[in-house]
């Protein structure tokens, strides 16, 4: 046989092996990787499944405050998935897994029934606000969480009010540069006067001028107390 085309044989042989090698390797990496992206889509949705099931269940005793309990365990495993994974998205899970409500719609669903732990904690306005800054959670969904929480607690019932200006209302004109600088701060155009809408005579618990973070630190700093 001749040396070189026995060494040539030995040579292709090994890149052969190489190459399979590489393609094992290659499928193990791809099989992990929808794994962990399954398994992430399967959290969120048991998060969801919980939050929608309570709020659909039929009537029973003390259903309000088992609604506060889960929401309250519900927003903590959120934020958890946030600080280890960063707010789901499709990258992250996939683009199959992400069409699903129970996996796109989880997060968002979640911090729309915890509002005033945004609103209050300074701590998680600031861990989601870092993700509207990475393009992970988008500022107009961040601002309808935000004003879930002045709508909810509306002095006026009829026409509740709100402060960003979100999917929930307009702000009244009355709050105008102290809304604009809340928008700019999640990274919202301010907005024209025309945009807002006049609420006088009537009383608005809304911040004031400057106040926002330290209402927030203030309020964390109560609750670590308690």
């Amino acid at each position: 046989m001749n040396i070189n085309n026995s060494s040539s044989m030995k040579y292709y042989f090994l890149i052969l092996i190489l190459a399979l090698a590489s393609c094992k390797t290659n499928t193990v990496i791809a099989d992990k990787n929808t794994s962990i992206k399954d398994s992430l889509s399967f959290e969120l949705s048991q998060i969801y499944g919980s939050d929608q099931g309570i709020r659909l269940s039929s009537g029973f005793k003390d259903k309000m405050k088992m609604i506060q309990s889960i929401d309250t365990f519900n927003f903590n495993r959120i934020v958890a998935f946030t600080r280890q994974n960063g707010f789901p998205n499709e990258n992250l899970l996939g683009k199959s897994n992400y069409k699903r409500e129970s996996v796109k719609m989880a997060a968002f669903s979640v911090l729309l029934h915890n509002p005033h732990r945004l609103v209050n904690e300074q701590e998680y306005f600031d861990l989601f606000l870092g993700e509207v800054k990475k393009g992970l959670l988008k500022k107009e969904n961040f601002a309808d969480i935000l004003d879930k929480y002045y709508w909810t607690k509306s002095k006026n019932k009829e026409n509740r009010r709100v402060f960003y200006g979100s999917q929930f209302g307009k702000p009244c004109i009355q709050t105008k540069e102290t809304t604009n600088l809340a928008r700019i701060e999640i990274g919202l155009k301010p907005l024209a006067d025309s945009e807002f809408v006049d609420c006088a005579g009537e009383e608005l618990d809304m911040p004031k001028k400057k106040e926002l973070k330290q209402l927030r630190l203030n309020n964390q700093h109560r609750r670590n107390i308690l």
